[in-house]
């Protein structure tokens, strides 16, 4: 059986956040769920947010950043609830670059993820280094400008996808093959006589994970495709650094929250010490939509769908039923980032959800359902 959506993914836009989906100025979109205090982000959120206000000119350093947080004048919510899965502890503001991705047999179904800014200091990393500023004004100035003008057509994103597959890579923690591809076609699409060219080139040369962000946006468009013809499909895996929540096709805007616990795996140095914050991103779409963790040997099968993407070769799509019924719980591969908002990246993990989650979720699935 294949999936009635999804089998033509493509990159079809780039534009500021505020014109692709409406966010207005000292708006900070987030990944996972609502915070219970929106008044206190997670550290690495914070941090992020922090950055955000100075970039936007809304503070003159991080004090000020902070006090606008501390009262509510700037406000964080959801990034989902706008379209958008955004990275790790990374914000979205009402400039940040997006980049659309849409299903091409009904562009009505579309996502949005922020444009990378390449390899080096990353915002998604959850620290208050100053040095992220400089590739954002390089992102919002050079580089997404240079992207919007090679977009005349879609760019397609199953192809680049299936590198990675092939070379068994996971199209999460590993997209190396799939971002040589789409770095191809992006630099056969500048020409030889694009001014910055050689700048661009250089950069998705350097950064292996360029391809993440879009991927994350097309499994979310992928897995929305599908929401109304099955409604137990889980569209949303996300955690905000303090609380982990699920989102299914039957109603993307209700989440079911649990508190989050932190990824468990390797460490860049491993004399390290310092905490690893909750989960924290929205990318464990990718893993639920069937690549990421459901890409390890030895990950349980019984919980997906019997539907298979034509184009990927690939089962899709986590079937919170089943979940509950083999007990069968997906894994997400993901970023460790330090707790405090400091120490940024730790390593590379695995995040396991906790069985009660789904339990929640389906709880409140059939509490929606049933006639009053």
């Amino acid at each position: 059986m294949s999936l009635p959506n999804g089998d033509r993914l493509a990159w079809t836009g780039l534009a500021d956040a505020a014109t692709a989906v409406g966010v207005t100025p000292h708006t900070l979109l987030h990944a996972g769920p609502p915070f219970r205090d929106p008044l206190r982000p997670s550290a690495p959120v914070l941090s992020s947010g922090v950055l955000a206000c100075v970039h936007e000119g809304w503070a003159a350093d991080e004090f000020e950043a902070e006090a606008l947080i501390a009262k509510g004048q700037v406000r964080f919510v959801p990034a989902q609830h706008y379209g958008v899965v955004t990275p790790l502890a990374e914000v979205v503001t009402h400039s940040t670059p997006l980049t659309r991705v849409s299903d091409l047999d009904d562009e009505s179904v579309v996502a949005w993820a922020p444009l990378p800014s390449g390899n080096g200091p990353q915002m998604r990393f959850g620290t208050r280094n100053r040095a992220v500023l400089d590739r954002h004004v390089w992102r919002d100035s050079v580089l997404a400008p240079a992207l919007a003008g090679i977009l005349d057509e879609p760019i397609d994103l199953l192809a680049p996808a299936r590198a990675s597959l092939a070379a068994e890579e996971d199209l999460h923690s590993a997209t190396s093959h799939a971002t040589a591809a789409l770095a191809a076609e992006i630099d056969r699409r500048l020409g030889p006589n694009h001014p910055h060219r050689e700048q661009i080139c250089t950069m998705l040369a350097a950064s292996p994970l360029f391809f993440l962000t879009f991927w994350m946006a097309a499994c979310r468009t992928l897995l929305l495709g599908n929401a109304e013809a099955m409604p137990s499909l889980l569209i949303g895996l996300a955690g905000n650094g303090q609380d982990v929540g699920l989102l299914l096709g039957l109603d993307p805007m209700a989440w079911t929250v649990a508190s989050g616990t932190p990824p468990e795996g390797t460490r860049l140095d491993p004399s390290g010490t310092a905490p690893v914050s909750p989960m924290i991103g929205d990318s464990g779409v990718i893993d639920i939509a069937g690549f990421g963790g459901q890409c390890a040997r030895d990950a349980p099968a019984s919980a997906w769908l019997e539907v298979h993407h034509g184009n990927l070769g690939a089962r899709i799509g986590l079937d919170l039923r089943k979940v509950l019924s083999q007990g069968a719980l997906p894994r997400v591969h993901i970023g460790m980032i330090g707790a405090d908002g400091q120490a940024g990246l730790l390593g590379r993990g695995v995040y396991r959800p906790p069985a009660a989650l789904f339990r929640a979720a389906m709880t409140e699935a059939i509490a929606r359902t049933m006639p009053t």
